[in-house]
């Protein structure tokens, strides 16, 4: 097992990959994630997707990303947690975390080309493979683009390393390295189980 365990934190806008890479690191380092579309979807599955939900969806999906790491990291276990993390709003909680637990952090921050994402983004809108519970709308990467553009999925300001990642320009393999390198003193763990989720 990592000792002290190993938080891996993957962010960045919708759309840029992000679910792809938390599942690849999980893997390489056998390790569970944590994806907060997949509890939102469950959500939506069990009480509806309206709008005027919407909100508290998405404050309940991320609070319980939250316990999940928490009660993870409190039995000494690793974890891959991602979202598209807001920079304003979402530091405290991982900060908290590796206070309590004395977890080593590992940010992985996914980005695209603004163009490309935007592209991205509607294609993935228009194709209806996400759950429809999201309303993503090939319109709404307008609000993307003004999001990204204000900084809201910046780099967090946490502790411990940043890795910047561009699944468009690096390959997968480098990335599993400079995370493997951020963390050195450390093997794998004996056993993975995962969290999934489709959408990136």
């Amino acid at each position: 097992m990592f000792d002290p365990p190993l938080l891996v934190v993957v962010t960045g806008a919708p759309a840029s990959g992000k679910t792809g890479v938390a599942e690849r690191l999980a893997a390489a380092l056998r390790i569970p994630f944590v994806v907060k579309d997949t509890f939102k979807e469950t959500l939506y599955e069990e009480i509806g997707d309206d709008e005027a939900l919407e909100p508290a969806i998405e404050r309940a999906g991320l609070a319980i990303l939250f316990r999940v790491v928490h009660a993870q990291l409190e039995a000494g276990v690793s974890v891959v947690a991602e979202s598209n993390f807001d920079a304003r709003t979402d530091t405290a909680p991982f900060r908290r975390l590796c206070d309590e637990h004395d977890a080593r952090l590992v940010q992985v921050h996914c980005r695209r080309d603004e163009e490309v994402l935007l592209r991205r983004f509607a294609e993935r809108s228009a194709s209806g493979d996400r759950h429809p519970g999201h309303g993503d709308e090939p319109e709404d990467a307008a609000v993307v683009q003004a999001d990204l553009r204000a900084g809201r999925w910046d780099p967090l300001d946490l502790p411990g390393a940043l890795v910047e990642y561009d699944k468009d320009r690096q390959d997968e393999e480098e990335l599993v390295a400079r995370v493997r390198s951020a963390a050195p003193d450390q093997g794998p763990a004996p056993f993975s189980s995962r969290w999934g989720g489709a959408s990136q």
